[in-house]
């Protein structure tokens, strides 16, 4: 159960974002190069991204050869992510705007959109009452 709250809400927030990332994509875009060239936004979405990202690695341990280990990969991103922003931000900065002109805005927000009704179908479909 606790699998599949999680997917659900990871899901729902993938989902909702990949959307508005593919409605807005100008908008999306330049948000995404100020957040990368801005050290304040840089550290504050690092923090924000560590803190969420531990609650998933901490509160789900969850390795095996199903899809609630979806949920612990995107814990172990979202930690990762966060403290590479932190620690790493040049680097960051770097691999993220190579990421977009080599795979592109709309299909990384694409991916994001899929995972994200994936991991709603698994959460809905494994919920219990």
């Amino acid at each position: 159960m606790h699998s599949a709250f999680l997917a659900q809400v990871i899901g729902w927030y993938l989902f909702l974002m990949g959307l508005a990332f593919l409605m807005n994509q100008a908008h999306f875009k330049k948000i995404w190069h100020d957040t990368l060239t801005n050290p304040a936004l840089t550290t504050l979405w690092g923090a924000v991204s560590m803190i969420f990202g531990l609650i998933v690695v901490i509160s789900h341990r969850v390795w095996v050869s199903d899809w609630p280990v979806v949920v612990t990969l995107m814990g172990w991103f979202l930690l990762l992510n966060g403290a590479a922003r932190i620690f790493l931000p040049e680097h960051v900065a770097k691999f993220y705007k190579s990421l977009h002109s080599k795979l592109g805005f709309g299909l990384l927000c694409w991916f994001w959109l899929l995972v994200g009704l994936y991991l709603i179908w698994m959460g809905h479909s494994h919920a219990c009452c």
